[in-house]
């Protein structure tokens, strides 16, 4: 039993953030080569200055391992950023002390451990810009926020995390 809550816990807390993906299936993604960011989007961010900094050079760092390229003008897509945040409650009901169970009025009975934490989602779209059509979203939502001085490595990975899953189709 202890066994399988610990491989549990190993395979959700593989990834920072719970990513998920959609686009358009008749779109091919091959001949998108150029890209800019849309810069009236990131300018409403509701994030600090450091976090827009961080949210774009991970994508920048991203989309180079791509083969995509950043453009002044006249790109194959436009990337837009949405993002969001909410205070969450996590309970975890089988909180141990070292083997055995916690606090208890009941004997034996196991103890909750109640923890509070901002959680973030980042949404990333390409727009076509010829068409001016959303074709492809990605999203990583529960990205724990509370610990300001982890965001400088939490948030380029759930930027590597969402966009993993593009272009589509491809597999690693």
């Amino acid at each position: 039993m202890l066994f399988l809550g610990i491989m549990t816990l190993l395979l959700t807390s593989c990834g920072v953030v719970q990513v998920s993906a959609d686009y358009d299936k008749t779109v091919d993604f091959t001949t998108y080569k150029t890209y800019m960011f849309h810069q009236k989007g990131i300018d409403k961010l509701q994030v600090n200055d450091l976090d827009k900094k961080r949210l774009t050079n991970a994508i920048e760092l991203e989309m180079n391992k791509k083969g995509m390229m950043k453009v002044s003008q006249d790109p194959d897509i436009i990337i837009n950023i949405l993002t969001s945040s909410k205070e969450q409650i996590d309970i975890d009901n089988s909180y141990m002390y070292g083997g055995y169970y916690g606090w208890s009025p009941y004997w034996g009975a196991p103890a909750s451990r109640v923890t509070q934490y901002t959680a973030g989602t980042i949404v990333i779209d390409f727009i076509d810009d010829r068409r001016n059509i959303l074709v492809w979203q990605g999203m990583g939502s529960g990205l724990n926020l509370s610990n300001i001085s982890a965001k400088a490595e939490r948030i380029p990975q759930a930027v590597a995390e969402i966009l993993a899953k593009y272009p589509p189709g491809v597999k690693k």
